[in-house]
């Protein structure tokens, strides 16, 4: 699976727990009447605040968790990582068990699996002219889907509903509209697009 669609699997969760929590507050006990739009407003405010400090933060975490992995997995590919050589210590008939090479000390060969797994970062979060093209097919899928919602939402209005009815439609159909932005993302970085 590719970095891009690594990324898009995390930002699609997030929207989808950020939407699972506010349709659980919403439908609570401590949620405003249905007659105070201010307190509705603010709610959502708050919602979208905590939902953009979460994307952050999830992204912030999932590009660690990845540059870990990634120079982990050139540190194994390397033979760095396991214990060989040296006399003595947990790995085998002798050496170390760590991130130590063949001598149990950072040497050359350890400056160079560290270029290694940089040069394989970089690799990984490299993204090309078909990635730019799903990313735009992502993002007409998403504009098209919130301008569905807002149109939803003035009908709601025209055909006599409160105006609670019509700012739940709209932050429901932007947190969809991301989540299928994601989806559409992840869907065509996968099988692939056609021109």
């Amino acid at each position: 699976m590719s970095y891009t669609s690594k990324k898009n699997i995390v930002s699609v969760a997030a929207g989808i727990a950020l939407m699972v929590a506010y349709i659980i507050y919403a439908r609570g006990a401590k949620a405003p009447a249905a007659v105070d739009v201010k307190a509705w407003a603010v709610a959502l405010l708050v919602f979208i605040g905590i939902g953009v400090g979460a994307q952050i933060v999830l992204q912030v975490l999932f590009h660690i968790a990845l540059a870990i992995g990634l120079a982990a997995k050139e540190e194994i590919k390397a033979g760095s990582i396991g214990g060989t050589g040296g006399t003595g210590g947990a790995g085998g008939t002798g050496g170390t068990a760590g991130i130590s090479g063949t001598s149990g000390t950072y040497d050359t060969a350890g400056k160079n699996s560290e270029n290694e797994a940089e040069r394989a970062i970089k690799a990984e979060m490299v993204e090309d002219e078909w990635s730019k093209i799903i990313e735009l097919k992502a993002s007409r899928v998403g504009y098209v889907s919130l301008g569905i919602g807002v149109c939803a939402a003035v009908v709601a209005l025209a055909a006599g509903a409160e105006t609670v009815i019509a700012l739940h439609i709209i932050f429901g159909m932007s947190a969809l509209s991301s989540i299928a932005e994601g989806v559409t993302s992840i869907f065509y970085h996968e099988r692939g697009v056609r021109q």
